[in-house]
């Protein structure tokens, strides 16, 4: 009866470190899981300001399209305008040496 005794001991003794190993281990895996949720709820974070951005940049692009858009209209509009002044410069030039001649007769 006495081996029995001592065999259960033992047995309890090398327990005691297997589960405060195991109970190590728990607490680890709980640590790694709560740090993997926060990991993931950072993720998910991220994506989100990823996409909003994508969404922005999509939009600015949208805008510079339409911005170059209306430049070109205006550089068209400008080069027709600096022509009919131009037409306009010709005929004032024209008045006045036309005046001058008339004058000097």
């Amino acid at each position: 009866m006495k081996k029995r005794v001592g065999s259960k001991k033992i047995s309890v003794i090398k327990k005691s470190p297997l589960s405060g190993a195991i109970r190590d281990l728990g607490s680890e895996i709980r640590s790694l899981s709560k740090e993997r949720i926060e990991l993931r709820a950072d993720l998910k974070s991220v994506s989100s300001s990823l996409d909003g951005d994508h969404d922005k940049e999509r939009e600015l692009q949208k805008k510079i399209a339409r911005l170059i858009e209306k430049e070109a209209s205006l550089n068209k509009k400008k080069k027709t305008l600096q022509a009919e002044v131009d037409r306009v410069s010709d005929k004032v030039n024209k008045i006045s040496k036309i005046r001058s001649e008339m004058s000097d007769i």
